[in-house]
Order: structure tokens, then sequence, then C-alpha cells
């Protein structure tokens, strides 16, 4: 495998690893230098060890300290990931010294301007006094109620799609004050959801509306959203026969070309079992990068595997060496990947 090819394809892994700090000698240490990942997500649990503070988070000079160590070892400057949405979903909370957050629906329940932005000023402050730069927040989601796995966990901020459209870009900005990259989610919409993508598939053929669509539409044309993820749910309305994160009609046609978003796009972890038990890493890759995906966001959580990072790679060099997808195809997503950096300042 060439030094120049792995430098090539780990340009497209956000790379989670275990640790709360990160020499030279590390695994993650030595990932970023062999293999050029273009950046880490960070978490406070580690799912198969169990507890707070199990996997990378304990303080807020501790995560200075570990994201300053990261990025020494990257020549082209990380992307420092996470998912700081507020109530269930923060991965920052007041166990490690930061401020208590309220959930996103119940920023949508008090549909004030002000609160929303106090709100996230504080997530803002928050991720930039631990060199964070990526926060895959907000969720742009509708509210379908407690039924939906979304709803339940108070993900969603509203069933209106001009309030989340409103206070997704107060959220935004305050990102944006910080030189903090934003990452709307779920596309297409996961809000009508009962079923858990992290499980196994999930069809939302029959409860989607095409308004799931307008956050993401409006916040497109305006010019705020900067990235998107996009979920592995399933809709027969929009392709047939794969999941939205393998599609090419709703990632390539619907997303690119109908609604004009030329950012970067991730996808949710291709671990969870809605991918993993149905394709093989190869295959995965291959239909993802065919479908338009630009950076695959490796958390290496659900399930822990020392490899998972290498494997990875290796997968990725032997499509190219195959020819099932082309060095061009690479560096297209390799050069968003770089305009995101550049806007906002992340090289070093």
């Amino acid at each position: 495998m060439s030094h120049s090819l792995n430098h090539l394809v780990g340009q497209l892994i956000i790379a989670g690893f275990r640790g709360t700090e990160a020499n030279y000698h590390s695994d993650i240490a030595r990932h970023i230098h062999d293999f050029n990942l273009s950046g880490i997500i960070l978490y406070d649990e580690d799912l198969e060890i169990g507890g707070r503070g199990t996997r990378n988070i304990k303080s807020q000079d501790q995560i200075w300290e570990l994201t300053q160590q990261l990025q020494s070892y990257s020549d082209d400057g990380l992307l420092v990931a996470i998912d700081q949405e507020g109530g269930l979903v923060a991965r920052l909370k007041p166990d490690y010294g930061f401020p208590e957050l309220p959930s996103w629906n119940h920023i949508g329940l008090l549909d004030n301007i002000l609160m929303t932005e106090q709100f996230a000023n504080s997530v803002s402050d928050s991720l930039k006094i631990c060199g964070i730069n990526l926060n895959l927040a907000p969720v742009l989601d509708l509210d379908y109620g407690a039924e939906t796995i979304i709803g339940k966990s108070n993900r969603a901020l509203s069933s209106e799609p001009k309030k989340v459209i409103e206070h997704a870009e107060i959220f935004i900005n305050a990102m944006k004050k910080n030189n903090i990259i934003s990452c709307g989610k779920h596309f297409p919409g996961q809000g009508s959801a009962s079923g858990d993508t992290h499980e196994g598939v999930t069809d939302i053929s029959e409860t989607w509306n095409v308004a799931d669509l307008l956050p993401y539409s409006e916040l497109i044309q305006s010019g705020d959203l900067d990235m998107i993820m996009v979920a592995h749910v399933f809709n027969n309305k929009m392709d047939h026969e794969f999941p939205a994160s393998l599609s090419k009609n709703i990632i390539n046609n619907v997303l690119r070309k109908d609604l004009g978003f030329t950012g970067v796009v991730t996808c949710d972890d291709p671990s969870m079992k809605a991918i993993s038990d149905n394709y093989n890493l190869e295959q995965t890759f291959e239909l993802m990068l065919n479908a338009g995906i630009d950076l695959f966001c490796l958390g290496n959580n659900l399930s822990y595997d020392k490899n998972y990072i290498p494997k990875s790679v290796l997968a990725l060099c032997n499509l190219v060496k195959t020819d099932k997808i082309s060095e061009n195809r690479i560096h297209e997503s390799i050069n968003r990947v770089h305009a995101l950096k550049d806007k906002f300042n992340l090289y070093i």
C-alpha cells in the first residue's frame, strides 16, 4: 500500500479513539501521521466500558491539552468534532465542568430568540475553550412526537419548519462567531422514524413528508449550512434500493442538484447496524462514495476495534487500486474538505 495513497484516502476520515491524552506513541497519533486523517471525534463515554468519563473527556483543561496534542500531529489542521446538541446529546456535561444545557426541544418550546442566543453562545464558548472546531449539530429534523426516536429523546426543536429554520440559524451563527463549523442533521429528515438506525434498518417511507426538506432547503439557500449529515434511514419515495447514506439519488440528485448544496456531506457512523448488518466495510465505502459522501465519521465506539482505522484505510485503498473508485472522485471530496478548512482557518 503506497504512502501517498494512504495519505489520500485518510483525508476522508474523522476517527474516534480511546484515551484522554495522546502521546506521540499512541495509536491515534500514529494514525493521524500515517494516514493524514481529516479529523477526530470526541466522546465522553466509551459504550463498551460504560460510564461517564471513560473515553476522551475529563475536564476543560484536559480536553484543551488533548486537542492541542492531536493538532500537533497533523500537517493540515484537524477537524475536531463532537456532538453537542444539548439535553441528552451533550458530550460536555456539568460532571466535567461545563454548563448544564436544556434540550433542543426545550429551546423550541421556549421559542425565544434571546434564550436561543444565550443557549447557542454557551455551547459555542464551551467548544472554543476546548479547541473543538466542529459541532455535529444542529438537529434539523422536524418533531413528530414521543413515538419517534428523535422525539422521545427531545432532540427535535419543533414540528414547524419555520421555527426550526429560525432557531437553527441563530445556533449556526453562534458557532461561526468562534470559528466553529456546524453540521445540520439528519438529511433527508429522520424526525418521523420510529426505529433506531443504531439497531437496524429504519423505514420512513410512510411517515416522511416533503416538509422535512424545508429546513435544509432554506438554510442552504441562505448560505448558512457548510456541512450536512445524511441519515441511514430508508425512504422508498426517494430510493427503492438504498438507505439515504448510500443513495446517489438522495445525495447527488436531491441534496446537491435540487437543493444546490455544494458543501461537505458526511453521514451517521457506518458501523450502525442499519449499514453494518447489510454491507461489509469495502461495499459500504464504495456505495457511499458513489452516492456522494465526502467524510466518513468512524466513531469506533458502538463496538470498539483497535484496528478499525487501518482496516478502513486499507478498504478505501483497495477500492482505488481495483478501479471501483477513481482518484478523481477522492479528490472531489478532499477539495470540499479543504475548502471548508480554509473558510474556517483551520490550517495550522
